[in-house]
């Protein structure tokens, strides 16, 4: 169906104003105010089933959510203030209602972005012999070789033609500075890391840059190695973000296809689960939470034309970055404001909602709470230095989307005010809005109401109700000092790099967690004080009713959240690396076998070996689950005598190693399927581990479309509730045993040595196997990139 223009859109909106504007000025009583709250819930219920497939019924519904939401703006503002005898009172109440005056402007903001998201159709087919040159560029800082062996070799996987592609480690680790570093030990890290750098680029057939020094970090790190790169294209990827080998065949056609777009920018998926899933115990059935930017969010920004590049996993046009200098260095999200500073010079871009990149989530909460504070600042330097609203060369729409998106890292500052708030009133009596309970009954319940089914209309598919407030509340005492020392001082933060390679084999309390735990007591002794104030004051009951029911929500989701400082090694149930490859497990037995230990029938256990199936591979080991009988007895005697082995992998449509590859049988573990077997690979077989991990584990972008897709599933606004607060609950005596434990575990500092070994539940995954299909030997230059399937 053709879509209307984006100017027709933003007409449409503008005409819609008018009406909604008049409506919700129409002076009214309260029992019609009431009655017109029920038409709406009872509209926006009755709709919500077509909002998602139908945008004349999305704008309806969003039209008719805007009149009573600016009803409800205009009554806080022309009948809830304190009167100005009480200046203290109306200082914290206009706090209140400043706060309250954003997200009004937040909601239009989305209602706009998200009136009519964009999905496209594949690109047109490329020519071989007319493909352009492309340099994927990888920026390393302190990655460790194993983990960048499998982003580069899958780089090197990826369908294209071989004269037309150049992978590239830009590696920040090893810069003559650091090298030439005052102190001796970082020196020597460095040049170790140099040498070890260079030789895996070498066997892997990579180009390895570095440079004189760490200036302008992840910015500078990129431009440097452009310097001595021709390409046409330029694709991006963090050392984490393992590429599937379609990327390019999906993506290069744009190119051709408008000359004007200099970006397409991919979703960003992830194995593991960010701390506050994990350590919150969600449910696998509940999107990730960063599919509610990239699975509808971002689709709604293309549509007006603010996809923006968001760092990786994105192919941008060289002569685009050129134009501007490159990449742009002055804020530490040097991603949206390189987009920035093109889109000002009259490019286009694009947003393909389809993952073809792997990567890793920080591992522990204090990591994931440094990412989210590099992101808010430099968000806030950009509304600072690079204020969208007066960037000259910016069409209107862009202006607003990049504003949508700079503004909601206020988010901190908005949810302390509403956590606080009530607070004012419980311990020190400041009246922050003057209602009664019928008042509370016609604007301030439909409007959280119907607020929060709006939200489960447009996002019930990506965001469960009342997930992002638990994030919210989570990050919000970290992140709010980080904002505030930005809007102070600018241009002083630095970047600084997640860490990617942690893990997590012991559960333990947080180092950081005493802001949130503070926070959470300050809502806790909030209650008390509500209930002394209900005892020392009767007149004031109702009063206490309604502020002392808001800090009762507060505290649960905030008694939730503080759930997140709690790490603890956990689990999927549906790994989603895990992978079913038959493969020939061949065991040498020492020849020193002490007497009289009975050893397998050479002929029928060495020779012919022992067939198994890999479930779990990375370049430092594989898991493999064992047959039943003989066999796997076989295995079991093996691991117990720490036998050596070799292993060959039946792999059909993929590259396989070039041969076995020698492995030590290690330790078994039993789950409900049988045994599993880990087998540790040495280090001189890490670069084959590496790229049989990248073609069989990575390969196939359905497989994350499959996890993105298929396996979350949407939630009902009284399911989503009743799951967040059911948690919630059930989560207070489990976190008050783990405060009164806490110091016995950190005395004792149990460290849990066992190996994670995932589960085989992907492969019975129907139809979501590896689909790999090996480069051709020799490209047809009259033929066509395309997809492989």
């Amino acid at each position: 169906m053709q879509r209307i223009s984006v100017s027709v859109l933003v007409l449409l909106w503008l005409a819609l104003l008018v009406p909604i504007v008049f409506l919700a000025s129409v002076p009214t009583s309260i029992i019609a105010q009431g009655l017109m709250a029920l038409c709406i819930c009872v509209l926006i219920y009755v709709l919500k089933p077509f909002v998602s497939a139908s945008m004349p019924v999305r704008f309806f519904v969003l039209a008719v959510a805007a009149v009573f939401v600016l009803r409800y703006w205009l009554w806080r503002l022309l009948e809830t203030l304190p009167a100005l005898d009480d200046p203290v009172s109306l200082a914290a109440a206009l706090v209140l209602f400043g706060a309250e005056t954003f997200t009004v402007g937040l909601f239009f903001l989305t209602a706009l972005v998200s009136g009519d998201p964009v999905d496209h159709a594949p690109p047109p087919k490329v020519k071989l012999r007319d493909a352009p040159t492309v340099d994927i560029l990888i920026p390393s800082y302190n990655e460790p070789a194993d983990l960048l062996a499998v982003t580069l070799a899958a780089a090197k996987n990826v369908t294209y033609p071989d004269d037309k592609k150049v992978v590239v480690l830009c590696d920040d680790g090893g810069t003559d500075q650091r090298c030439a570093h005052s102190d001796p030990e970082v020196a020597r890290e460095a040049r170790e890391r140099r040498a070890e750098l260079q030789e895996l680029c070498r066997e892997l057939g990579v180009v390895y840059t570095t440079r004189a020094r760490n200036e302008h970090a992840k910015a500078g790190n990129l431009n440097e190695a452009l310097k001595s790169l021709k390409g046409e294209l330029v694709l991006v990827l963090d050392a984490d973000h393992v590429p599937t080998r379609d990327f390019l065949a999906r993506t290069v056609g744009y190119f051709a296809e408008n000359p004007r777009l200099f970006l397409v920018q991919t979703p960003h998926f992830f194995t593991n689960r960010d701390p506050i899933e994990r350590n919150l115990a969600f449910s696998e059935a509940l999107p990730s939470e960063n599919e509610m930017f990239y699975g509808q969010i971002h689709r709604g920004l293309d549509r007006l034309g603010g996809a923006f590049f968001c760092g990786s996993a994105a192919l941008l046009r060289r002569r685009a970055l050129d134009e501007v200098g490159g990449i742009s260095g002055e804020t530490i999200t040097e991603d949206a404001e390189t987009a920035l500073d093109i889109h000002s010079r009259g490019w286009e871009s694009m947003y393909l909602d389809y993952a073809m990149i792997a990567g890793l989530q920080p591992e522990t909460f204090a990591s994931f709470i440094q990412q989210r504070g590099r992101w808010a600042t430099g968000m806030i330097q950009m509304l600072i230095l690079k204020n969208p609203i007066f960037r000259s060369g910016l069409p209107f729409t862009k202006r607003l989307c990049y504003l949508n998106s700079m503004s909601f890292w206020l988010f901190p500052v908005v949810r302390m005010i509403f956590l606080l708030s009530p607070l004012l009133y419980l311990f020190f009596g400041l009246e922050i809005f003057v209602v009664t309970p019928a008042e509370v009954l016609g604007f301030i319940l439909p409007y959280l109401l119907i607020g929060f089914m709006v939200q489960n209309a447009l996002f019930s598919h990506v965001r469960w109700p009342q997930v992002s407030e638990v994030y919210e509340i989570a990050q919000t005492p970290y992140l709010l000092g980080a904002i505030i020392s930005t809007i102070r001082k600018p241009r002083a933060a630095s970047f600084k790099v997640t860490a990617k390679d942690e893990s997590l084999d012991r559960a333990f309390m947080s180092p950081i967690a005493m802001p949130l735990l503070a926070l959470t007591g300050l809502l806790l002794a909030g209650l008390v004080a509500g209930v002394l104030r209900w005892v020392a004051y009767p007149g004031d009951r109702a009063v206490v009713q309604i502020v002392g029911a808001w800090n009762v929500y507060n505290f649960i989701l905030a008694a939730w959240a503080l759930r997140s400082v709690f790490e603890r090694p956990w689990r999927l149930v549906r790994p989603r690396t895990a992978v079913s490859v038959p493969a020939r497990l061949t065991i040498s037995w020492p020849e020193n076998a002490a007497e009289g230990e009975a050893t397998p029938d050479t002929d029928s256990d060495t020779g012919e070996g022992v067939e198994v199936v890999i479930v779990s591979a990375t370049p430092k080991s594989l898991s493999v689950r064992l047959p039943a009988g003989a066999e796997g007895d076989i295995v079991k005697r093996a691991s117990d005598a720490g036998a050596s082995a070799s292993i060959l992998p039946a792999v059909e449509n993929a590259p396989a190693p070039e041969g076995p590859l020698p492995v030590t049988v290690g330790v078994l573990k039993s789950d409900t399927s049988g045994y599993l077997c880990m087998l540790d690979i040495p280090e001189s077989a890490m670069i084959d581990a590496s790229r049989f991990a990248a073609a069989v584990v990575y390969g196939d972008s359905g497989r994350w479309e499959f996890f993105r897709k298929t396996v979350p599933r949407s939630s009902t606004l009284v399911t989503g509730f009743a799951y967040v607060i059911g948690k919630a609950l059930m989560s207070l005596p489990v976190t008050v045993l783990d405060l009164l434990r806490e110091p016995e575990r950190r005395r004792q500092a149990v460290f849990d040595d066992a190996a994670e070994i995932p589960r085989d539940a992907f492969a019975a995954a129907k139809g979501t196997e590896a689909r790999n299909r090996p480069a051709a030997e020799d490209d047809d230059e009259d033929g066509y990139l395309e997809v492989e399937g």
